[in-house]
């Protein structure tokens, strides 16, 4: 069986078959698809749990990317269990390379045409956070992957429940919670802080925040507006390490402890959300009830992560069991990710070396903003 390196041109001709098989794990969770530079998306047929098979390659008179993605990723899982993996081509097989990291969508091949041929580019590359991420990143709007669900899994550890509430009237204060400035004008907060809201407010000096982009699946939200501060140097590209010393800062319970901000100490204490939710870590400073889409930072006050969600304890009681302080933060990566993605431009503030407390906690409140949510 051929074994081609990553960026090897393989001949297509007019290749008339291509069939994907999986010889590892998890073929279940597994969708393959081709999508054109134009996005339209074509999907494989799926001709056994670990097969897929897709008519004419040399159809394709655009550049086109192969994929296979893990359809459910919010619950975690890499595309890196299902190798070795074999294309084959009108019956010869290819024993395709394995990514070296993990990945949750992985690009195969690249088809595309030079001086009339059709060829196929081998890869092994992809995107950590899955599908979601290849289609902001190739700005794919309103794109429709194969098995896809586009309904939002029950979230066990949801600090908010904002479904099925009947809609209230306009310019009714449905709330607060907190946003990080991360680029000048620009905040980050969840995007389960905004979903019930059509206006939004900077709770000091009730500037306008207008929302540029908004990722659900994620729970992310970026929004605009003249706001005063300093961003946030991201950390992005250092792995967050379990233990790690961190602090929260937002706005809880404003109501009941006032609009100041609010600062807790913990730790790192876990890599994953629920269900092995690479995107997501664990922590254990104390939030509460308006922290969510607060910052969360190293001891030098570089943001690691966005305050989620805080696990449902009354659902844990009801199992018998206890749980304190599991908290559950969006990883910066993602932010980042998503600045590229909505056309911002990136940060350029370098990371904080400086872990003076004191220091630390004013840099904090020049950088992290309460939201009012209005109706």
């Amino acid at each position: 069986m051929h074994q081609p390196m990553p960026g090897e041109r393989l001949s297509l001709g007019s290749a008339q078959t291509c069939t994907i098989r999986i010889d590892g794990r998890h073929g279940e969770r597994i969708a393959a698809v081709a999508v054109q530079a134009s996005g339209n998306i074509v999907a494989f047929d799926q001709i056994g749990q670990n097969e897929w098979s897709l008519g004419s390659l040399s159809r394709f008179s655009e550049t086109t990317e192969i994929l296979l993605y893990i359809v459910d990723d919010r619950l975690g899982g890499f595309v890196n269990d299902c190798y070795p993996i074999t294309l084959v081509i009108d019956g010869a097989p290819h024993a395709l390379p394995a990514p070296s990291e993990q990945l949750a969508a992985v690009i195969i091949g690249e088809i595309y045409s030079k001086g009339g041929a059709p060829k196929l580019k081998v890869a092994n590359e992809g995107y950590i956070f899955g599908i979601d991420a290849y289609a902001r990143a190739r700005n794919l709007q309103s794109p429709s992957f194969p098995k896809r669900s586009t309904t939002r899994s029950p979230d066990r550890y949801a600090q908010d429940d904002h479904e099925n509430r009947p809609k209230p009237p306009a310019g009714t204060p449905l709330g607060s919670g907190s946003g990080i400035l991360v680029a000048p004008g620009v905040v980050v907060t969840n995007a389960h802080v905004i979903e019930d809201g059509s206006s939004f407010q900077v709770g000091r000096g009730h500037l306008h925040l207008t929302p540029i982009a908004i990722d659900p699946m994620h729970d992310l939200a970026l929004l605009k507006g003249d706001v005063d501060g300093v961003p946030l140097p991201l950390r992005f590209s250092s792995p967050i390490w379990l233990g790690e010393a961190i602090m929260a800062a937002g706005y809880p319970l404003m109501d009941l402890l006032g609009a100041d901000l609010k600062v807790s100490t913990g730790n790192v204490s876990g890599l994953t959300g629920s269900h092995g939710d690479v995107a997501r870590f664990q922590f254990t400073a104390p939030i509460g009830s308006g922290s969510s889409g607060g910052a969360i930072i190293d001891e030098f006050g570089n943001l690691i992560g966005v305050t989620a969600a805080s696990l449902a304890h009354g659902n844990i009681r009801d199992r018998g069991s206890i749980s304190e302080n599991v908290n559950f933060g969006v990883k910066a990566s993602l932010v980042y990710e998503m600045l590229a993605a909505a056309g911002i431009d990136l940060p350029t503030t370098p990371l904080a070396t400086e872990n003076a407390r004191r220091e630390v906690v004013q840099r904090l409140r020049r950088s992290v903003i309460s939201i009012n949510v209005i109706a």
